[in-house]
């Protein structure tokens, strides 16, 4: 079983400033040929998506000055982030609201860092609750604002499309149906493409292949997937593992075997998970669990069917071609307001992108060990209801495309810098 880790990410402390004047909020001109981007990335899909980018950007421009807030996949990149990313890994309404007075703070120190290094664009990856407030405040500075990967507004909460249109100049989006909408409302974007496919063949080379132990008699394999986030896997594990230990009961008695495999990126959440793992197995004799530290994808790869939170893994899923269960768990509040706003009767971006439950979708009340073992149990064991869900899923990844989605938003915004030159005041 491996051993906890440290962060990985440098601890950094900055002085406060004074809240500047009015004047003083208008960047200077840039001195450099070479703009200063700051980039901000809250989450690990992001952190993956802008580590992609300052790759392909720093190829046309190694001057190119990028800084702001990522995780450690942009810092291998020589990122300078002025905070850990894991900070803002928050999830639900509820926890905003106890996170309120930190991100409001952080906010500030951005835009005061943004006027001390004379920024001139923005790039915003994805997580809107914080960046699309961000790039009202740098709008106002005269900073020109891109943002990569469309809020979800074809889900929920679509008044938000006004927010972009006077706050946002340059929209990246991954999906072709995202174009069409911000055309309809004349909004600049560009379809880059999803990266699913790239970046999955790219980590592939990565992570080494899970050899399993070989065991006498006919085993299925099912990957447990409880989230990157803090919230996600405190939320979700125990669920996940009460479905493991039923599955594996309701099995054994039928004389098959199971195994289970809990990949995971949170270093932080790493002794968390591992001690949860260790309950399980000192309580229940004979269940086999395996922990496995950033071989996500080669988790998947060898699975037979995987319960997974909602999110990019799901597409994970998908482009391996696997039949999936899907669980969603927030907060009271947090479902209670999302229930009011939501526009789409779909969570997974599975069901979304084929317009139908192709996978079982298992939300907040829904959310619990016994409905996960029974649908799981259905997937294993009924061949029709497993090889129409694989058929789906199928469609679903062709709709994705081959696009290297990094090169494809690198030329956008290297055609948009020409095409929108530094302003001068």
């Amino acid at each position: 079983m491996a051993t906890s880790r440290k962060s990985i990410l440098p601890k950094k402390s900055f002085p406060r400033t004074k809240k500047p004047s009015e004047k003083q909020r208008i960047p200077s001109p840039n001195v450099s040929s070479s703009p200063v981007f700051l980039v901000l990335a809250g989450e690990h899909s992001g952190d993956l998506l802008g580590a992609e980018l300052l790759k392909e950007l720093k190829k046309h421009d190694p001057d190119f000055q990028f800084f702001g807030i990522g995780g450690p996949r942009m810092l291998e990149e020589g990122f300078d982030s002025i905070e850990d990313m894991e900070e803002l890994s928050v999830i639900g309404f509820t926890a905003v609201l106890f996170k309120y007075k930190f991100l409001k703070a952080l906010m500030e120190r951005l835009v005061e860092e943004a006027i001390a290094r004379s920024c001139t664009h923005a790039i915003l990856i994805d997580y809107p609750g914080f960046n699309l407030r961000l790039a009202a405040r740098l709008k106002e500075l005269g900073i020109k604002v891109i943002f990569y990967v469309s809020p979800q507004l074809w889900a929920w909460n679509f008044n938000r499309i006004h927010k972009i249109k006077e706050c946002v100049d340059l929209m990246l989006v991954l999906f072709p149906f995202e174009k069409k909408l911000y055309d309809d409302y004349e909004i600049r974007s560009v379809f880059v493409g999803h990266p699913i496919a790239q970046r999955i063949k790219e980590k592939l080379r990565k992570e080494q292949p899970i050899q399993l132990e070989e065991k006498p008699g006919h085993w299925q394999t099912i990957t447990l997937m409880p989230g990157s986030r803090s919230g996600e896997i405190h939320r979700t594990l125990d669920t996940l593992l009460e479905s493991a230990v039923q599955i594996h009961q309701e099995l054994e008695a039928e004389k098959k075997h199971v195994r289970f495999l809990i990949p995971n990126i949170n270093v932080k959440e790493e002794e968390f998970i591992q001690s949860k793992i260790g309950i399980i197995q000192s309580l229940h004799e004979g269940i086999h669990i395996e922990y496995l530290f950033d071989r996500s994808l080669r988790a998947i790869e060898i699975s037979d069917l995987v319960l997974v939170t909602s999110g990019t893994a799901t597409l994970e899923v998908v482009y391996f071609e696997k039949p999936m269960v899907i669980l969603y768990k927030v907060s009271m509040l947090t479902y209670f307001i999302s229930a009011l706003l939501i526009r789409t009767p779909f969570i997974g971006l599975v069901n979304i992108l084929s317009g139908r439950e192709t996978v079982k979708e298992l939300i907040q009340a829904e959310c619990t060990p016994e409905e996960a073992k029974e649908e799981s149990l259905a997937i294993l064991k009924n061949k029709k209801y497993r090889n129409q869900m694989i058929d789906e899923i199928k469609l679903v990844k062709e709709s994705l495309g081959e696009e290297h989605s990094s090169k494809n938003a690198s030329k956008a915004i290297l055609h948009f810098l020409k095409e929108k030159p530094n302003p001068v005041v």
